[in-house]
């Protein structure tokens, strides 16, 4: 699959030859961090509708995290911001790009570092040496002095080329640094939006606006589209030991070439919520969270999160040294910990909403940054907070204690005036939001009746205390996991003369994209009967698939084993040839039918665990493929599914491992996939992965809360394992 900006076309164009020979290397610790952020939103030359608002909101927080909050040190003479109406920035010219380009590039020493962002539209134009691009065709970043088009040979003036590009990291890695590059933007998408969305602006842009003749990019399209399906993700830079002065790269991009990335206002729900890159700020939201991770967790975060939000119309894509350390540098066990700052005006702490803090949120006291939870003082209820800082207040003494290790009768502080100087305040529980956010369809004349019958079965599935599910009903438009449209086939642009012309309730991911292609066709009812008890059975049959779905990649955020103590791998074994092609979690292969999946797994701690294996599918279906309990260094290899011609699109396949207690039975998730009522039991909160998926699975809690911090009584870990892949038909 040819990517450009949002794939390995830059890759190829950053001296791909030093690349496979080895990205290996990263640097310990960064002599010296640059970075160069560029956000576009204004477009002088293009008409207003294609103007953006998110990017620069992404360069001014990119820059207050990696000046106030990133774990390295990054000097503020050394971030140069190019973005509209930001304090101290330049203008994002290509001329400007060019030249902070090159003034790293003169700067930098080997084991040096560069954080590198590109915010903004992406587009295509014809290649200035067609042989270097497969299809033909340039992949472009579009600055703010971006011209119309002018001809096939001049293309359009003023653009950043992925061969520009190419060429500044090769000095610059030429010279030992260390690149992390990431790409906010894309150009193209070809799904239909059938259900409203507000204030939501996918970040592309059309030939027309830039004044291109459409049959421009067919060709290229083409081209792309006939090897979209082959195209299995090499780990570039896997092998071999890299050149004593080149540096490593890591690429992160928002989207597959022929989709788009969306800008929003973040965190969704939130009171004011700024726009910003969905992808922007999922990264700096998980590296909030905990930056001791690797670019190949991040990006596995960053994917849980996409499926969390039931965002299945964008495919982010990563390459190059992914087992690197974000930014270069491994740190000691990170704990999710803030001074307490005492003002007369107030009481803060400088964690915020990327640290998914939220009001409501409660932290413990401790007076020391290493005391233990369970010596701590006092507990503090978060009152509002932005991305990076909280305001918060003593709970009051009435209310439970809510924190691991502060039981009532300890606790110390119990007004402002008795916080200790140099007191922290740590997070001890991750939160779990299990409410599935549905937005009603819109009110159309044409189906007014089936519109109205279609409300009444939701507010009663929403009022029922008895179901396997907990939704919360919104109004069209606004944020939403699952949004829902009725309306007929033969009412979407472009419908083909055999469309139905039947009324159909359609299940749409959170983009409200409807795209009746193979492999990406929603789940729908048919709406031509008025049976209220039918549909209404229908209707909460597809939200129980829903939520169950979204809720397992909300608890994978949960996982708690470290990268070698649990090794599991999926593979997917071609019919046509045998082939074995590895399925990562962070790469997308392609599967058609009759190709099939094992999945090996062993354990590698000094303790039994329990692996659970599901395979959850594009209709939201989960079906339960194997259940084992693996003793210390036993292992599972198993071949357990085969696609059919059933269904195609986007799928996934789940590991959800958890410590076994001594003298149970295995762990069976089975239930999962099983469906109908069951009965609902409530208890105390949750404290394992395992804990929290019985109570999803039941639908017996709207939110839990898991314990992350160390206690004094051992518990029990688990993980839940992504792994997405896609499926189509044979060609």
């Amino acid at each position: 699959m040819e990517r450009g900006f949002s794939g390995r076309r830059l890759l190829a164009a950053v001296a791909l030859a030093a690349l496979c020979a080895g990205l290996g290397g990263a640097p310990a610790q960064a002599r010296e961090n640059y970075a160069i952020v560029v956000g576009v939103t204004d477009y002088p030359n293009l008409p207003k509708n294609n103007w953006l608002i998110g990017p620069r909101n992404d360069a001014i927080m990119v820059r207050e995290y990696l000046t106030t909050r990133s774990p390295v040190k990054f000097d503020a003479g050394n971030v140069a911001i190019l973005a509209d109406d930001v304090e101290d920035a330049k203008e994002p010219t290509l001329a400007s790009i060019l030249s902070s380009l090159d003034a790293v590039a003169e700067k930098v020493e080997s084991g040096d570092f560069l954080y590198l962002q590109f915010s903004g539209h992406g587009f295509q134009q014809t290649a200035a040496d067609p042989s270097t691009e497969t299809d033909g065709l340039d992949e472009i970043f579009l600055p703010k002095d971006t011209g119309r088009w002018v001809d096939r040979s001049k293309g359009m003036p003023n653009v950043l080329t992925d061969d520009a590009v190419g060429d500044a990291l090769d000095r610059i890695r030429g010279k030992g640094a260390f690149v992390w590059v990431v790409f906010d933007a894309c150009h193209s998408g070809t799904a239909t939006r059938a259900a409203p969305l507000e204030d939501v602006q996918e970040r592309k842009v059309d030939a027309d606006a830039l004044g291109m003749p459409a049959e421009v990019l067919t060709e290229g399209a083409a081209t792309r589209d006939l090897g979209a399906r082959e195209a299995p993700v090499e780990e570039i830079g896997s092998t071999g030991a890299a050149p004593a002065a080149q540096g490593g790269l890591v690429a992160f991009f928002a989207a597959q070439t022929n989709e788009t990335t969306p800008e929003m206002p973040l965190p969704r729900g939130a009171e004011n919520a700024t726009r910003y890159g969905l992808f922007t700020h999922t990264i700096f939201s998980k590296l909030a969270e905990n930056p001791n991770i690797t670019y190949r967790q991040l990006a596995e975060g960053i994917l849980q999160h996409y499926a969390s939000i039931n965002r299945t119309s964008t495919t982010p894509l990563f390459e190059g040294d992914l087992d690197a350390p974000v930014f270069g540098t491994s740190l000691d066990e990170f704990v999710p910990q803030w001074p307490i700052t005492v003002k007369p005006d107030g009481v803060t702490v400088s964690g915020g909403l990327l640290n998914r803090l939220v009001p409501g949120s409660r932290l413990a006291i401790v007076e020391k940054p290493g005391d233990a939870t369970e010596d701590a003082i006092g507990v503090l209820e978060v009152k509002s907070a932005d991305n990076f800082s909280s305001r918060v207040a003593v709970a009051r003494e009435e209310e439970p204690a809510a924190v691991s290790g502060t039981p009532e009768g300890r606790a110390k502080v119990r007004s402002l005036g008795d916080i200790p100087e140099g007191a922290y305040a740590r997070l001890t529980e991750a939160q779990f939001d299990f409410t599935l956010t549905v937005a009603k369809p819109e009110m159309s004349d044409a189906y007014y009746d089936k519109i109205g019958l279609v409300d009444g079965i939701l507010e009663k599935i929403a009022a029922d205390d008895t179901t396997q599910l907990r939704i919360e009903l919104v109004e069209p438009g606004a944020p939403a996991d699952l949004r829902l449209a009725l309306l007929a086939e033969s009412d979407l642009d472009g419908a083909s003369f055999d469309a139905s012309g039947d009324p159909a309730l359609w299940f749409l991911p959170e983009s409200g994209e409807l795209s009746l292609a193979d492999g990406q066709r929603p789940p729908s009812v048919v709406m031509v009967s008025d049976d209220q008890e039918a549909i209404g059975e229908a209707v909460e049959h597809y939200l129980t698939r829903v939520y169950r779905a979204t809720n397992l990649a909300r608890i994978g955020s949960a996982s708690e084993y470290g990268a070698d103590e649990i090794d599991v791998s999926f593979t997917l074994k071609r019919a046509e040839n045998g082939e074995a092609v590895p399925i990562s979690s962070t790469d997308l292969p392609t599967g058609v039918p009759g190709d099939r999946v094992s999945v090996r797994a062993t354990n590698n701690t000094g303790t039994a665990v329990d692996i659970n294996v599901l395979y959850v599918g594009s209709d939201y279906s989960i079906t339960f493929m194997a259940k084992e309990r693996l003793q210390p260094s036993a292992t599972l290899d198993r071949e357990f599914l085969e696609f059919t011609e059933d269904s195609y699109g986007r799928e996934l396949m789940v590991a959800i491992v958890s410590e076994a207690k001594p003298l149970t039975p295995t762990l069976d998730l089975g239930f999962l996939a099983q469906d109908g009522l069951r009965s609902v039991h409530r208890g105390s909160g949750p404290e394992s992965v395992a804990d929290l998926i019985q109570n999803m699975g039941m639908g017996s809690a709207t939110r839990a809360a898991k314990a992350v911090g160390g206690g004094g009584e051992q518990r029990q870990r688990g993980a839940v394992m992504l792994y997405p892949m896609q499926t189509v038909p044979k060609s």
